[in-house]
This record gives C-alpha cells, sequence and structure tokens, in this order.
C-alpha cells in the first residue's frame, strides 16, 4: 500500500476509533431524571467524566483494531454482546430500582442500542488481553531480567534461596502499618457473636462455622490467660496476617517458576504489597481473611497440578496432594459455604488434573478433605449438642424475593398467601424492611431461627410451596429481587453511598469496631485501639480514598475482576488449553456464593476472587512463548 493509501486509512481509522469512543462512552450515561440508586446522582451526559470515557474507548479501538489488528473470535463477541445485555440492565435495575420501562418499546429499543454500545469497548478489552496474554507480553524477558544477570549477590542470593520467606516478610512489613494503627484489629460483629457463643453467653449453633467460633475464641481464651482480650484479639489478627502473607508470597513463587517476566511480577507484587486493600483485611480480625488465604491455597496448588498435566509431568510424593487436602479441608471448615467452592472443584482436577497413579493419590486427598468436613459438620457437631442453625440460609434469596413482592404487589396478594408467608416470616414488616441491596434485615424475621434444623426444615418446606406457587405471578419481581442483590458483582455499577443495613452493601473496608456494643457481660470480647482516633482516620480515609483514583479504583471493582476473568478463560479456549480451565473453578464457585449471598457488592465476600486474579492470569500466558522451567513447589 502507499504512503498516500495508508495515511487515509489510517485518518479513516482513527475517525472511526473517535466516534465508537463517543458513541460507546453515551451508552455509559445514566438519566439523573427518576434516579433512585444508592449512590450520589449520576455525571451528566456534558461532564468532562465521559469525555475522557470517550477518548479512552477511542484509543483502545484504535491500539486494537488499528496498530496490532487483533481478529476478535466469535465467543469473544458473543460474551462482549453479553456484558452489553448484562451491564446495561443491571445498572438500570441499580438506577432505577426497576424493569417496568422496558414495557415500553420506545425504552427497550433503546435499552438495546445501550447494551449494544456498551459492548463494544468489552469486545476491544477481550481482543487486547488476548494479544497480551497469546502473544507472549507476560513470559516475554525484558530490560528487568537483563538488567539482574549476573548481578545476584549479598541480599540477592539470600532472597533467592529464601524467597517464600523473604516474600512472606516483606508482604507482612507493607501490611504492618494497619496491624499498629488499628490495634489490636477491627473486630468483626460476627466474632463477636462467635465469642458470645465460644464463652457460653449463648448458646453455640452452626450460624457461624464452628471450627472457626473454635480457633477465636481460644485465642481470647490464651490471650485471657496472658493478659486480657487485647493479647488475644491481636494473636488472632497475627496469625490471619502470617497466612495471608505467606499465600502473597506463594503466589509470586509460582509466577516465577510458571514463568512469568518481571514485569508482570513486580505489578502483582505492588498489587499485594500497596493496595490499601490486602493491608486492610490483614488487621480486620473476622472470617474472610483466613478462608481468602486458604481458599487461594488450594487453587494455586490446582493450578499447579494442571500445568504440571498439560506439561506431561508426573508429580511424585505427598507433599502436593497433602497440601489440596490442608488447604481444601480448612476452607470447608472455614466457611459453610467453602463446600461448596470445594467439592467442583475437587471433582474438575480429579477428572482433568492427574492420570495413573497420580490420579490415586489426588483423588484420596481431594475425597479426603470433603469427607471430613461433612463428617465434621453432620457427625461431630450433632454429637456436641451444637444447634443446626443453617438451614435457612440459602433461602435469604426467596425472603428476599417474597419481601419486594409484598411492597410492590401487596394489593394483590391473596390472603392464603400472605398467611402462609406470614407463618416463616414477620410478612407484616417485610415491605418497609426490604432493601434491594441487603436481604438480613428481612431474612431476621425467620420464625424458627436457632430452633434447630427439623424445626427450620419443616417451617421453610411450608414457605417453599406458597414461594413457587407465586413464581408465575410475579416473574419479573422475583427477578429484579435477585439481581438487585447481586448485581455489583458483574456490573459497573455506581459506588454504593448513603446508609444501608450496618452500612454493608458497598463496603470495601471495615476499620471500626462495633462489639462493645453487645453489652457489658465480662464473657464478652472487649477491647479499645490505644492509638488516637485522629490518626485511624487519616489511614481510613487514605485507604477508602483509593476508590476515588482513576485506573487504581478498578482494584476495588468487583466487577472489573469478574470480566477480566471472563477474558482470561476466553483467551485459553482461543489457545484450545481446555484442560486449564478447571483452574477457573473455584473463583467461578466463589462469584456463584457472592450472587447468593444477603449482602451486594461486598469486598469482603469477593476478595478470594481478587486473591485468585494474578494467578488465573499467570496461567494463561502463551504458552509457546513462555520459559520452559517447569512449575515447581515454593522454595
Amino acid at each position: 500500500m502507499t504512503e498516500p493509501k495508508k495515511s487515509c486509512a489510517g485518518m479513516r481509522a482513527g475517525i472511526l476509533s473517535a466516534l465508537g469512543g463517543i458513541l460507546s462512552a453515551m451508552s455509559f450515561v445514566v438519566d439523573a431524571q427518576g434516579y433512585v440508586g444508592m449512590s450520589d446522582p449520576p455525571a451528566s451526559a456534558t461532564s468532562y467524566l465521559w469525555c475522557a470515557l470517550a477518548v479512552c474507548f477511542g484509543l483502545l479501538f484504535f491500539h486494537v483494531y488499528r496498530r496490532v489488528k487483533v481478529r476478535l473470535s466469535a465467543l469473544q463477541a458473543v460474551f462482549g454482546l453479553l456484558f452489553g445485555v448484562v451491564n446495561a440492565l443491571g445498572v438500570m435495575l441499580f438506577s432505577y430500582d426497576s424493569w417496568d420501562a422496558l414495557r415500553s418499546p420506545a425504552q427497550l429499543l433503546m435499552t438495546l442500542a445501550r447494551a449494544v454500545g456498551q459492548s463494544l469497548p468489552m469486545m476491544a478489552g477481550f481482543a487486547w488481553l488476548s494479544h497480551v496474554l497469546e502473544g507472549g507480553a507476560l513470559t516475554r524477558k525484558g530490560a528487568l531480567e537483563e538488567a539482574g544477570e549476573g548481578r545476584i549477590a549479598g541480599v540477592a542470593r539470600f532472597f533467592c534461596a529464601h524467597e517464600s520467606l523473604c516474600l512472606t516478610l516483606l508482604f507482612a512489613l507493607c501490611w504492618l502499618p494497619y496491624v499498629l494503627v488499628y490495634y489490636p484489629g477491627t473486630v468483626c460483629w460476627d466474632l463477636g457473636e462467635m465469642a458470645e457463643q465460644f464463652f457460653g453467653v449463648e448458646p453455640m449453633n452452626t450460624w457461624h462455622g464452628v471450627f472457626l467460633t473454635w480457633v477465636f475464641g481460644g485465642c481470647v481464651q490464651l490471650g485471657r490467660l496472658l493478659g486480657g482480650d487485647h493479647l488475644g484479639v491481636v494473636l488472632y489478627a497475627l496469625i490471619q496476617t502470617a497466612l495471608l502473607a505467606w499465600m502473597a508470597a506463594q503466589v509470586m513463587v509460582f509466577l516465577r517458576s510458571s514463568g512469568l517476566n518481571r514485569a508482570f511480577r513486580l505489578m502483582v507484587l505492588a498489587f499485594f504489597a500497596v493496595t490499601p486493600i490486602w493491608g486492610g483485611y490483614a488487621q480486620f480480625v473476622s472470617k474472610d481473611t483466613l478462608y481468602t488465604a486458604v481458599l487461594t491455597l488450594f487453587a494455586l496448588r490446582a493450578a499447579q497440578v494442571l500445568l504440571m498435566r498439560e506439561a506431561d509431568q508426573p508429580f511424585k510424593g505427598i507433599r502436593l496432594p497433602l497440601e489440596l487436602f490442608v488447604w481444601g479441608l480448612l476452607a470447608c471448615l472455614m466457611r459453610l459455604n467453602g463446600v461448596y467452592v470445594i467439592l467442583p472443584s475437587a471433582v474438575m482436577l480429579i477428572v482433568f488434573g492427574a492420570k495413573g497413579r497420580g490420579r490415586i493419590g489426588l483423588t484420596a486427598a481431594l475425597s479426603g478433605a470433603v469427607a471430613a468436613a461433612l463428617i465434621f459438620s453432620n457427625v461431630l457437631v450433632p454429637a456436641l449438642g451444637i444447634v443446626d442453625a443453617s438451614s435457612s440460609g440459602i433461602y435469604s434469596v426467596c425472603f428476599q424475593q417474597s419481601a419486594r413482592v409484598l411492597r410492590d404487589h401487596g394489593d394483590s396478594v391473596t390472603p392464603e398467601e400472605y398467611a402462609a408467608i406470614d407463618e416463616a416470616l414477620d410478612a407484616a414488616q417485610l415491605a418497609d424492611l426490604y432493601e434491594p441491596w441487603i436481604s438480613d434485615p428481612v431474612k431476621y424475621t425467620f420464625r424458627y431461627f436457632g430452633q434447630g434444623a427439623e424445626a427450620e426444615k419443616a417451617a421453610i418446606a411450608k414457605y417453599r410451596s406458597v414461594w413457587l406457587s407465586m413464581l408465575p405471578k410475579y416473574p419479573l419481581t422475583y427477578a429484579e429481587s435477585f439481581f438487585a442483590g447481586n448485581v455489583s458483582y458483574y456490573c459497573f455499577t455506581p459506588k454504593i453511598e448513603g446508609e444501608t443495613y450496618n452500612n454493608q452493601a458497598g463496603n470495601r473496608l471495615v476499620f471500626e469496631t462495633y462489639i462493645d456494643q453487645m453489652g457489658d457481660d465480662p464473657r464478652l470480647v472487649h477491647v479499645t485501639q490505644p492509638v488516637p482516633e485522629r490518626i485511624r482516620t487519616l489511614v481510613a480515609m487514605f485507604a477508602r480514598g483509593w476508590r476515588h483514583i482513576p485506573l487504581l479504583s478498578l482494584s476495588y471493582c468487583c466487577a472489573a475482576y469478574t470480566w477480566t476473568l471472563v477474558g482470561a478463560a476466553l483467551s485459553l479456549t482461543r489457545q484450545r488449553r481446555w484442560r486449564l480451565l478447571c483452574a477457573f473453578v473455584p473463583a467461578l464457585m466463589s462469584l456463584a456464593v457472592c450472587m447468593l449471598s444477603p449482602v451486594n457488592d461486598y469486598f469482603r465476600y469477593f476478595l478470594p476472587i481478587a486473591a485468585m486474579a494474578p494467578i488465573l492470569a499467570g496461567l494463561c500466558a502463551g504458552k509457546e512463548k513462555a520459559d520452559q522451567e517447569n512449575p515447581s513447589l515454593e522454595r
């Protein structure tokens, strides 16, 4: 092609990219008229924010389709359109708390046009991610590697000999300011209730994990023997900080041993070391930090097994199966829903992760972990007389749907339906208690909570029949209720602002302790934070303010992780590395748990997916470009 023709083609591509960027940016604009979303009013269509977004989209289109000339696969196009539809509908529901406007043909066509416009940048994003992963950008050696060759001495030599230890200490050191400022730790309300049960203030039940109740209660009890509640709480905080730091270190070791280049590894190191999320959760005394660490370690070892199987490399010894057993069992014990993540992951790993003798050890380890967890929950816990209070937990979605029906269609609900709902829930309060983004206010009206599994299951059976009978009458309301409770895990909705129930929906970090509100009983956990409140407030402002920094704010956005992992999985399909898709099962099941959880956009539920993201992204790096060093266990 001659120079003038090239110039004309480039100009034409630039104009089309600019127009595409403008149209795509405008498709994300939300009309402020009638807006009822739990956030600040949206920016107007004339805001400079949309101009900046249009420029970003235009540059993305030009780079992908003109400069690197990436070909979009059919599957990427399909998932790009899926994103557009899901995001357009999700933002609409978040903004106006209803899909009723779709009954208008004009509004329906407008929403479909928005969906197409929103799908275009996601398609380009998928194409660009595939280009990066399949082109070897994450494994290609660059200036950082060349600069380091021949200069390994002193501290560097010690680091290479003790990589895991050094990285663990590095991450712990980076998070130490949060641990010190919020000493002895910000205690989650849930752990306050677990301490109530452990010390006999309330009867023990299975609403919170019994195993973790024993762990936290044991730490507090030991602390009281040595000096007080502060020692017990900080002991628990140090345990979870150490395990989380070890997890992050193992991710780094895995990326190095899998041939990822130093630039990518430095990005991941900065992600764990600098992003306030990890320091904030290191000090946050909760169930989620430990659960995130053990589940990510399980996913990491599963990824190693799959890589070794892909390379037709048998694993020897018992260390890898033993780690899968330990981390899988702990994940099942630390959270009640852990077994729903581990079980399907174990099945896929057994089927696709090994062959020959290796499969025997793998099957024994994974089956043993699930079996031990089930024996603990279904044999040991009942034998100790601990009340099963978890039967109604999964029905929070259904409870929300009934509450929304009573709020929106209370005049059309029959007396028989109302009475059946009222037998299980406090129907008179449901309409007023209903919040689209959290089910706690509604589910806490369940009349049979704590009365044991048999009573709960009998009540649920009666309720389930009326819930099913009302589904054909109110399908749209049921759908609105379900998606309103989880939409921000996969849609780019605005940041939730304002007062929600206990300020949980949209929450990223917890720097406040509320357990002192439980009472003055000396058996309860009582702690104070000695660091001046002014300093604690400044640290909290920095950590929460991270969400307002362009680009860096994406590290706080659940949907950014969700669709990045979708794009990475699509890249694996283009590479025909089907077996490695099994490594995404723990993240996929964790997303399903989030969608069925009682709170929308709650990052502590989503945290394991964020922790797994670097592993899964690195796993998708182009095989033919990677360093041929075999994946190994940590040093």
